[in-house]
C-alpha cells in the first residue's frame, strides 16, 4: 500500500504544481482549481514549495513540523465546503468566528481543526465520515466561541481592544 500512497502524493503534487503554475501565469482554471489556487496564495510562507511541487518526487514535505500539503488540503476542504454550502453548519461557524473577531484566514483554520480531528478519527478507527459529528464539533466551535465573544466583550475584550 505504501506504493499507491506514493503513487498518489506523487500525482496530487504533480496537479497542485501545475495548477499553481497555470495561476501564476493567468492561466484559466475552472472553479475547483481556481479556489485551490487561492488557497496556495494565501499560504505565501509555502511559495517555494509550490513552485517545486512537480518535481519534489513523493517524501515527506514538513516546514516548522507542518505538511505544506496536507494544510492546502485541509484548507480547500473547509473552502468547499463554504461555496457548496455543504455543511450549511461551515459557514455558519464562519460567521460566528468572524464575528468573534478573528480574521477569516484563522477563521478557515479553526475549522480546518476540525476537519482534521474528524479525519484523525476515520483513520484511527477505519470508519466512514460521520457527518453528525463533524456538525456537532462545528456547533461546538460555534458555541464555545459565542460564550468567550460574550465575555470578552463584557471585560473588554481579547479581540476588541
Amino acid at each position: 500500500m505504501k506504493d499507491g500512497y506514493a503513487q498518489l502524493r506523487g500525482v496530487t503534487r504533480s496537479r497542485l504544481g501545475l495548477i499553481w503554475e497555470l495561476a501564476q501565469a493567468g492561466g484559466e482554471l475552472d472553479e475547483e482549481d481556481a479556489r485551490l489556487a487561492e488557497v496556495l496564495e494565501q499560504h505565501p510562507e509555502y511559495a517555494d514549495v509550490w513552485e517545486e511541487a512537480q518535481s519534489m518526487g513523493t517524501e515527506e514535505v514538513t516546514r516548522d513540523g507542518v505538511n505544506p500539503f496536507v494544510h492546502v488540503a485541509i484548507h480547500q476542504t473547509v473552502e468547499n465546503q463554504l461555496a457548496e454550502n455543504d455543511p450549511a453548519q461551515t459557514a455558519e461557524t464562519l460567521e460566528v468566528l468572524l464575528r468573534a473577531g478573528y480574521d477569516r484566514h484563522e477563521a478557515i483554520h479553526m475549522i480546518g481543526r476540525v476537519v482534521s480531528e474528524e479525519i484523525f478519527e476515520i483513520l484511527k478507527e477505519r470508519r466512514p465520515f460521520d457527518e453528525d459529528a463533524y456538525v456537532a464539533a462545528l456547533e461546538d466551535l460555534a458555541r464555545t466561541e459565542r460564550r468567550r465573544g460574550r465575555r470578552s466583550r463584557g471585560r473588554g475584550g481579547r479581540r476588541g481592544q
